[in-house]
């Protein structure tokens, strides 16, 4: 561990130092050139500034007033710059020596340098200026500004900006390093704790602090998925439990009742008879073991469940027929309210089977009613869809509603019926994979109703 770089927390602050770097470089490099630029436009505007002056002393004067003007100019000290010339290109007056490396830019602009000597030291000095030619003698007048200070501005704002980029990247991995080793401690805590944990003892928790760091904030997340996993596995045992139990009675009575058959002597009827029994009590089994592979191909996310457009009217509308006959054979009235035009997205199979569940179940549990009967309805607003199965029998108990969406759950008023306890287990699976919410709610004056909505995508 002497190495600074084996360590994740010194890695992420090494990267994070650097990527502040180059977003703190890029920052001054805005200022940097903004900054230079309004220097420039500021010193140009003061040799603009200064050239309309003496275009307007052009016009009162011509030739001699400019002669004048700018002998009165060099006569004080200035930051200003004349040098003025003939038609000939001779020196005629001025207040610097002749520029050296001259260089005219393509808008105008004349960027040059000359040398002073200033208490017995040569200097270089850099100018900026314009040249300004007279129409008539052709007199040529350079006139500009001297601009190193300017310079010196813009080279120390460069190089401080550089020192700073270069004093963050220190401190960033000097701090990087300190903090590094503060934070080894408590990662060696939570590895040791983790390979106790994947030794087997379960009951282990990693160390947590009174903190709100990042750190303690993995270990109490990643406390509340051992927690959720220990439920999980608790889960499992009791879904285990239950499926075999549930599945151990119809196998036996299947054994049973073929068992009594053959020790009968029974005739060709009373064969046929066992035979259609067991093969009822096959299909229960089928259809418990389909549900369940249903349910778990949609918590699991598979990829094989297409989404197709899908008309809800026409889904509700087979549905009615399918289950009419069914009902008026309770005596059961089964009416549907759905609007028309009622498209959206989602997987016809799941949806049409949660549908056949909760009718199903309204047929079965919902019919204690003198005159029971069930309604079937959907509508659709500007936000989600709302799809219902309501009925009028005893409902549900408030403390039960929540209790009967899990697998395997059967009210003591349903135990004298066929059923596996997944239906509804199954309807909050397909709801949920259409992102959608499912509640109980109860029926006035009495009953159940199963609402479904199904957010408009």
């Amino acid at each position: 561990m002497n190495n600074p770089f084996n360590l994740a927390s010194f890695r992420l602050i090494f990267i994070y130092t650097l990527l502040l770097s180059v977003s703190f470089g890029f920052v001054l490099m805005f200022l940097y050139f903004t900054s230079a630029r309004d220097i420039q436009i500021e010193a140009d505007q003061k040799i603009v500034n200064k050239v309309e002056e003496i275009n307007r002393v052009y016009l009162r004067g011509r030739e001699k007033g400019l002669f004048n003007y700018v002998r009165g100019q060099i006569s004080r000290p200035t930051l200003n710059i004349y040098r003025l010339y003939n038609s000939s290109n001779e020196f005629l007056a001025g207040n610097i020596p002749e520029p050296t490396d001259l260089k005219i830019n393509e808008d105008g602009w004349v960027e040059f340098t000359f040398k002073m000597n200033v208490n017995g030291v040569e200097e270089t000095y850099y100018g900026r200026g314009r040249n300004i030619v007279t129409p008539f003698e052709n007199l040529r007048l350079l006139v500009g500004r001297v601009v190193n200070n300017e310079i010196k501005l813009k080279e120390r704002f460069f190089y401080s900006s550089l020192w700073s980029i270069l004093l963050i990247i220190f401190l960033g991995i000097f701090g990087g390093y300190i903090l590094s080793r503060n934070f080894l401690k408590r990662i060696s805590d939570i590895n040791k704790t983790s390979k106790n944990i994947m030794d087997g003892n379960l009951s282990e928790r990693l160390p947590t602090t009174k903190g709100k760091d990042e750190l303690n904030q993995l270990s109490s997340n990643l406390n509340e998925m051992l927690d959720k996993l220990d439920s999980l596995m608790t889960s499992m045992k009791e879904v285990t439990d239950n499926v075999a139990h549930d599945l151990r009675t119809p196998l036996n009575r299947i054994r049973s009742n073929l068992e009594v058959t053959l020790m009968s002597n029974p005739d060709i009827e009373q064969y046929k008879r066992s035979i259609d029994e067991a093969i009822l009590e096959t299909d229960n089994l089928i259809k418990t073991f389909n549900s369940i592979l249903s349910i778990s191909r949609v918590e699991s996310g598979t990829s094989d469940l297409e989404r197709k457009s899908i008309n809800l009217e026409d889904l509700i509308l087979n549905l009615i027929d399918l289950y009419e006959p069914i009902a008026e054979a309770k005596d059961i009235k089964l009416t549907s309210e759905v609007e028309k035009e009622i498209f959206f997205n989602g997987n016809m199979n799941l949806l049409s089977q949660a549908i056949a569940n909760l009718l199903e179940n309204a047929i079965n549990y919902g019919s204690s009613s003198p005159k029971p009967f069930i309604t079937l309805g959907a509508k659709k607003s500007e936000e989600s869809i709302s799809l219902w199965v309501s009925d009028n029998g005893e409902g549900i108990k408030d403390s039960d509603k929540k209790k009967v969406l899990n697998r395997f759950v059967r009210l003591d008023s349903s135990r004298s019926l066929k059923g596996s306890g997944l239906g509804l287990n199954l309807v909050n699976s397909a709801v949920r994979f259409h992102n959608g919410s499912l509640k109980l709610l109860d029926a006035k004056p009495s009953g159940l109703i199963v609402l479904i909505e199904i957010p408009v995508s």
